[in-house]
């Protein structure tokens, strides 16, 4: 007789199959069916690499984290300082250590254990010549680090665009705008198709998949993995990536492979259901073709198909992540072990940090040095794909006591998984980059800010020496924008900056360095050629110096 707790965990595995936690290893059903044979022929690496997505949700409000210090009248902190008001970051220099941190009262940016104050107490410059007028909120002392260490750097002002555009064209109703610019579904959507005028299409990364069919030696795990869910950026027309939740991967309830005889006997009767004629490994039971599952029926045939594809990779990822033991010598920037989630207390914020993204990211790191080290047996294998995720930056309100524990987070988790890159001899190997639905407004709203367009965004990785084939580290690429109210960058009267550098450049030069060819690369990004500036010249369309 069966006990309640064996049917409870069948029923969440059928839940966890349909609904979610398994759809990476099914993939969409959805997706399955319009399987079509791809047309670009896979390129042989000798390499190993990794692009890591940090998708921070709700729209980064970027200029209360990378805070202008410039004098300029237009792009400098009293224009900043103006149009912001009362949320405005001070321009007094924090004074940025080489090492650990120290905890509670010795944090730089501590100010009575108040988050706000943190917040607003001041920054880190980054005056390094080159335009970089810059500092990096107080809260964020790890990624003043990564930029002084050339283990980062900064793109100003991107953003979702179509083609360039100008103020003087908005106004004239002549520019090509992303659809339903300032919504978050459709901006988030835009940016993960890589076309801010097509919202329907799959992602970008799921086309480099479609174009690579047999990256990694054909191997079941695939190019692109998700610890942000089952988000399009990663789905392609004829590929699916695998999702996963942070720490050990899924495992279908008693059929562990090399266990016990009996999950060696369901796992064959589980085959046999899903079309698979086999012999269970202790050869007690044997399912022959008159005794497998079959059906006309193509939903049928799909589900099957899907669902032993499934155990396969559930089988192959358990083995290779179970005897791939990491032990991180290096700690964090508190002293702590690598990846623990420091305490309200070392932080000295009255609030504490949700510990989300470093969970994910400790996640990242493993499969990193699982695919560098090709754990999974492909004998081949050379490139990852990865994203993660950080929520809640929507701030319309109470931005003063939210926005610094997601800067927090997002501080400490870069680092720590720099680090771990670091340790495990992969830092030049593997480029992090962080995404957002747009930027906010400069102007804010009484407690918060609204939704906007142009952003900071960062760029991370390298070993900070800046060689050939590395992040350039260290720098500000773009150009800083008028950040005056109803200014010559201002979409409207609100602050709502217009960018000058669009998203799809930026995501075009790392995977320029993934090893995406330029004759592939407009299927990729199909209005990359929009942002051309030389007759006929696509580098001209690419981010100069961003790698050496």
């Amino acid at each position: 007789m069966m006990s309640n707790n064996t049917l409870k965990n069948r029923r969440d595995f059928l839940k966890t199959l349909l609904a979610g936690g398994a759809t990476g290893a099914l993939g969409s059903v959805g997706q399955l069916a319009l399987m079509r044979e791809a047309m670009a022929a896979t390129p042989a690496f000798s390499d190993y690499k990794a692009m890591v997505c940090v998708f921070m949700y709700g729209g980064n409000d970027s200029f209360n984290m990378l805070i202008p210090t410039g004098s300029d009248s237009k792009t400098g902190y009293n224009a900043y300082a103006e149009s912001r008001g009362d949320l405005s970051v001070a321009n007094t220099a924090l004074p940025l250590g080489d090492g650990y941190l120290g905890r509670g009262s010795l944090n730089p940016y501590y100010d009575g254990g108040s988050d706000a104050a943190a917040y607003l107490k001041g920054n880190y410059p980054m005056l390094q010549g080159n335009g970089f007028d810059l500092g990096v909120n107080g809260v964020m002392p790890e990624l003043a680090q990564l930029l002084s260490q050339n283990k980062a750097s900064v793109v100003a002002n991107v953003g979702n665009l179509v083609e360039r555009v100008t103020r003087a064209g908005i106004k004239a109703e002549i520019a090509r705008l992303p659809l339903f610019l300032f919504a978050h579904n459709h901006q988030q959507r835009a940016l993960q198709t890589g076309q801010g005028d097509n919202l329907n299409d799959v992602g970008w990364a799921g086309r480099i998949a479609d174009s690579w069919p047999e990256i990694n030696n054909g191997s079941l795990m695939g190019l692109n993995i998700s610890y942000a869910g089952s988000d399009r950026m990663l789905i392609g027309a004829n590929s699916n990536p695998l999702v996963f939740s942070p720490g050990s991967p899924p495992e279908i309830y008693d059929m562990q492979n090399e266990e016990w005889s009996s999950h060696q006997d369901r796992i064959a009767l589980y085959k046999a259901l899903t079309g698979v004629s086999n012999t269970s490994a202790t050869g007690d039971v044997s399912f022959d073709q008159s005794s497998t599952f079959t059906s006309s029926d193509p939903f049928k045939s799909l589900f099957s198909s899907a669902s032993n594809r499934s155990l396969n990779i559930f089988e192959l990822i358990d083995k290779a992540w179970n005897n791939h033991d990491i032990g991180y010598s290096s700690k964090d920037s508190y002293g702590n072990e690598l990846f623990s989630v420091p305490s309200s207390s070392d932080l000295g914020l009255s609030g504490n940090i949700g510990g989300r993204l470093i969970s994910q990211l400790e996640s990242v790191a493993k499969m990193i040095d699982m695919g560098a080290k090709d754990a999974f047996q492909s004998g081949g294998y050379k490139r990852q794909i990865f994203m993660v995720s950080l929520g809640s930056f929507d701030t319309h309100s109470k931005q003063e006591t939210e926005h610094p524990l997601l800067l927090r987070e997002l501080s400490l988790g870069l680092s720590k998984f720099q680090t771990a890159m670091e340790e495990l001899g992969h830092a030049n190997k593997v480029t992090s980059f962080t995404m957002s639905d747009f930027g906010r407004t400069l102007g804010n709203n009484g407690d918060g800010t609204d939704h906007a367009w142009g952003a900071h965004h960062l760029v991370m990785g390298g070993d900070g020496a800046n060689n050939a084939g590395n992040l350039m580290g260290g720098q500000m690429l773009g150009k800083l924008p008028d950040v005056t109210i109803d200014g010559a960058d201002d979409y409207s009267h609100k602050g709502r900056i217009i960018p000058t550098t669009a998203q799809d450049q930026l995501n075009a030069s790392l995977c320029r360095w993934f090893g995406i060819d330029d004759a592939l690369m407009p299927t990729i990004f199909p209005n990359l050629g929009n942002f051309v500036t030389s007759s006929g010249d696509l580098n001209s369309a690419y981010l100069d110096g961003l790698f050496a």
